[in-house]
């Protein structure tokens, strides 16, 4: 009989809190897409709710894995969807012609309001339906496997009460950094305390661990060994190439011979938008209107305020500049694969997803010396100091400007496919050890 895995679906249950899908939520729904291919799958989706822990049937959940498609206009070409297209014509139309705009200050990408995230949520319990559930402690069966890729919850710890009268239940978790305990001036007041909480659910519970990176797993080790865990299982696994950058063909044409170059990420202190600013106030002082464009794709988070209001203060940076939330994960991909270069000054990642991504697609990239990044850098990605605002300008004028860029082939390895069965494959693997185990301890002799 099949292992039933059973799938933390928090993340992917919040999806309409946001306008469109981060990295870690396009690999959240590869997963879900790959566990529940159908109707009949024989696995279930876990759910926090009012009434507590929940597990689901597959119907169930491939309704409301359809619906958050619909809501990212994930599932379609972005274009399709009318407000993703309207966001992704206006960047486009900014890059081309940036005189022809009004002359006026352009108002930061639009965000969800609270009243929208609240409409959005009640669209979401409406349209899939979701029922009151089974509860996880008495139904999901002898043997299973909890599998938690998106981390959400690891902070509550009563999320996690029933594996303890559940022995038999392999537990898999990933943890994606432990930032926020290295870095506690680069993240948001109570981040420390929150991440610190995660790190004790996962040594408290999981039986095997899943990184993305060398890096990722021995720094997540050393937190873990903190709570007297510091060896369990682990599987250090890449992670994929989105389905939808995989299947965009090309750049775009309209964008041929401009030279843009692109930064992927949240606009926050550890993403170092502020090294970027700089520079491209001195390209500005420098070149004119001849200097290149930025495009900065991310929604505003911590501190963001205060990065961008260099923006207001400085039209000319403006016309250069420009910022957009919310784009599908094709029309991201278009705008990455005609990019003269991918930007990425970060601090410090855990994994550096936007980095991976142009190395697959080929466009360069210009990166941070940070271990996360020497670790899936190319040959021919250049790497520089954070702080080195010289380095990082001399880099960004000596990049060639794109060509039409067609996407390469894609390695089967670094596809969702892949990525799929190796982290299923490993988990698998650890639920049958555990299972002898624990039928050894119940059986002896």
């Amino acid at each position: 009989m099949e292992r039933v895995i059973a799938f933390d679906l928090a993340r992917l249950f919040l999806a309409p809190l946001f306008l469109a899908p981060r990295g870690i939520d396009r690999v959240d729904m590869a997963l879900a897409g790959h566990i529940f291919a159908d109707e009949s799958s024989p696995h279930l989706g876990i759910l926090p709710t009012f009434w507590g822990l929940r597990a689901y049937r597959a119907p169930e959940v491939v309704r409301m894995l359809r619906h958050v498609q619909q809501v990212w206009a994930e599932s379609t070409p972005g274009e399709s969807d009318t407000a993703n297209a309207a966001r992704f014509r206006r960047i486009v139309e900014e890059i081309r012609a940036p005189g022809a705009l009004p002359d006026r200050p352009i108002p930061p990408p639009r965000h969800l309001t609270l009243g929208r995230k609240v409409a959005r949520m009640i669209r979401e319990l409406h349209a899939t339906g979701m029922p009151l559930g089974k509860a996880v402690r008495d139904h999901v069966p002898q043997g299973s496997v909890y599998l938690n890729v998106g981390q959400l919850g690891l902070a509550v710890p009563m999320f996690f009460r029933w594996l303890e009268d559940r022995p038999d239940i392999t537990c898999a978790m990933m943890l994606h950094d432990v930032i926020p305990l290295e870095y506690p001036d680069l993240v948001r007041p109570g981040q420390v305390e929150h991440h610190t909480q995660m790190v004790r659910t996962a040594a408290r519970h999981a039986d095997c661990m899943i990184f993305t990176t060398a890096y990722a797993r021995d720094t997540v080790n050393t937190w873990l060994a903190q709570h007297d865990r510091p060896h369990l299982p682990g599987l250090v696994r890449a992670l994929p190439l989105s389905a939808a950058f995989a299947a965009t063909a090309q750049s775009l044409p309209e964008l041929t011979g401009t030279r843009y170059f692109v930064v992927v990420s949240t606009v926050e202190p550890r993403k170092n938008h502020d090294l970027l600013l700089r520079v491209w106030g001195r390209l500005i002082d420098r070149l004119g209107k001849d200097a290149p464009h930025l495009v900065i794709v991310g929604s505003r988070g911590f501190d963001a305020d205060r990065i961008l209001t260099v923006l207001d203060e400085r039209p000319q940076l403006r016309a250069h500049v420009h910022e957009v939330a919310g784009l599908s994960s094709d029309a991201l991909a278009s705008l990455m694969l005609g990019a003269t270069a991918l930007l990425s000054p970060t601090w410090v990642e855990g994994f550096g997803l936007p980095v991976f991504e142009a190395n697959v697609l080929g466009t360069p990239t210009i990166a941070s010396n940070i271990a996360a990044h020497r670790e899936i850098a190319r040959a021919d990605t250049t790497l520089l100091a954070c702080d080195d605002d010289d380095g990082w300008e001399r880099a960004i004028c000596a990049a060639p400007t794109a060509r039409p860029r067609p996407r390469p082939a894609i390695p089967h390895a670094v596809t969702e496919a892949a990525y799929c069965r190796d982290l299923l494959d490993f988990i698998i693997d650890r639920a049958a050890a555990k299972s002898a185990r624990h039928n050894a301890v119940l059986m002896p002799g």
